[in-house]
């Protein structure tokens, strides 16, 4: 049953990220993260510092993307390009281009995401794919 190891060379279970995926899709996790998010700016005051801890990469972009103000609506990477033909698309439809998001403006505290040394990984491998994210209110 332990055919797969993780990042530290342990014994994982097969089963290890369906389940997780499970629990992310019952419980709703992805949305209550992005609510929490749009609650903790309403309530905090200007200059306000929010940090946001992540365990995976799906909580992850979320967060990057609500701290750097940019529409969870639009899709991620888009190049140039694509960028001007959904422009477009937006004013032949005559389609305000503003979405709920965007009054959220966030500064960010640290250039780079905070993650966990080797040290602090071998201490306490659960938090091997913690990731921290600080910003202002502005």
């Amino acid at each position: 049953m332990y055919a797969r190891k993780d990042l530290l060379q342990r014994p994982a279970h097969v089963a290890t990220k369906t389940f997780q995926a499970l629990r992310i899709f019952v419980n709703d996790e992805l949305n209550e993260l992005y609510r929490g998010l749009r609650t903790a700016h309403k309530f905090l005051k200007p200059q306000g510092r929010l940090v946001a801890l992540t365990f995976h990469s799906l909580e992850d972009r979320i967060v990057k993307r609500v701290f750097h103000s940019v529409d969870l609506s639009e899709r991620p990477n888009l190049n140039a390009r694509q960028k001007i033909r959904q422009g477009l698309r937006r004013q032949e439809e005559e389609e305000p281009c503003h979405s709920e998001q965007g009054n959220l403006n966030w500064s960010n505290i640290q250039k780079k995401v905070l993650t966990p040394d080797l040290q602090e990984v071998q201490e306490n491998p659960r938090g091997r794919s913690a990731k921290l994210r600080a910003a202002l209110k502005l």
